[in-house]
Order: C-alpha cells, then structure tokens, then sequence
C-alpha cells in the first residue's frame, strides 16, 4: 500500500496541473459563490466615502472610530474579524472585511479621498507590512500606526508612520484629539 501511494502522489505531483486541467470542468460544484462568507455583506469599500481608513476593530478601533466621527470626520472600518465586524456594524460605524497582510485589498479602499489611514492592530510585524504597501501604492495621506510593546513605537516611527499611538497609555479620546488636529479637523 505504502509503494501505490508513493508512486501515485509522485505522478499527482509532476504532473499536477495537467491533471487540473483535465478535472476544472467538474471542480466548480466544490467552489463557493462568495468565496469568502465575510465578504456576503459588505458593499463596495471603494463607494463608502472616507476621510479615514482604521485598520482594527476592536474595542480601541471602533472607540477611536466613534470619536474621530464625532469631530467631523467620515469613518471606514477594517478587520479581518467577523465578529469585531458585525460589532462595528452594529454601533452604527461603516466597516468592510479586509485583512492588513494583503497589499492587494487596499486598491479596494478610497485612498484617493482619505487623509489618514490608522492602524489599531497589536503586531508590530502586520502594522510594517501595512505601511510598507501604503508606501507602494498612490496613498499620499497620513499614516498612523499602533505600538502595544516597549520598544515599537520608535520601531514604526524609524520605519515613516507619520504617529504613532501607544494604547496601553493614551485613551482613545486623547488619540482622537490628537488626530483629529494632525488631520486638519481641529
């Protein structure tokens, strides 16, 4: 038995996608209609009007989010989080299904309009991939970013985050405030 699988995954292997070729036709019947269940309710991200772009919905994104509304400014949500989404929704705040890792989502977003974008998510590592793609793509607004351990805030500040805002320290209201001025709001 261990021979015939050998040799049969070593054939499956080299000759992988010739054998796609020949079984795409009955294939379909296993894909999804919405290939991802989060995105079923999300309209258009690109035809939600934003000032600001928040990466992270938790409970200091959607406080953050709530405040920057409250000083004037149109708000879009993003959280790779379903839960954290229908939150969102739920307090009123217009938020998408998106994931920070994938530099390709954020020609999904209207950079063109917003003057900021705001990460909120605790890794360092996410928050550097995401302002390296902003860098790469046409975005001229202002980049926020969040630094949750000692040490990451001159991390991320060394790397171009025009902010930086350490949460376990500044109150939500504080940072919105703060933004709010950085943004031409105040």
């Amino acid at each position: 038995m261990g021979l015939i699988t050998i040799t049969l995954s070593t054939y499956m292997i080299l000759y992988s996608q010739p054998l796609f070729d020949r079984l795409a036709p009955w294939l379909g019947i296993f894909e999804r209609h919405i290939p991802h269940r989060e995105n079923a309710n999300d309209s258009d991200p690109q035809n939600s009007p934003a000032d600001v772009v928040v990466y992270g919905m938790g409970r200091y994104g959607r406080q953050l989010a709530h405040q920057l509304e409250a000083g004037g400014l149109r708000v879009l949500g993003v959280d790779f989080d379903p839960g954290a989404l229908a939150q969102a929704k739920h307090e009123g705040l217009s938020a998408c299904y998106g994931d920070a890792e994938d530099s390709d989502f954020l020609e999904h977003l209207p950079l063109n309009q917003a003057k900021a974008m705001i990460s909120t998510i605790p890794q360092r590592e996410v928050n550097a991939i995401l302002l390296r793609a902003l860098r790469a793509s046409t975005f001229k607004g202002k980049v926020t970013l969040s630094a949750f351990r000692a040490g990451d805030a001159e991390a991320l500040e060394n790397a171009g985050a025009a902010s930086v805002l350490r949460p376990y320290s500044d109150a939500a209201e504080t940072a919105a405030r703060r933004l709010l001025g950085e943004i031409g709001k105040a």
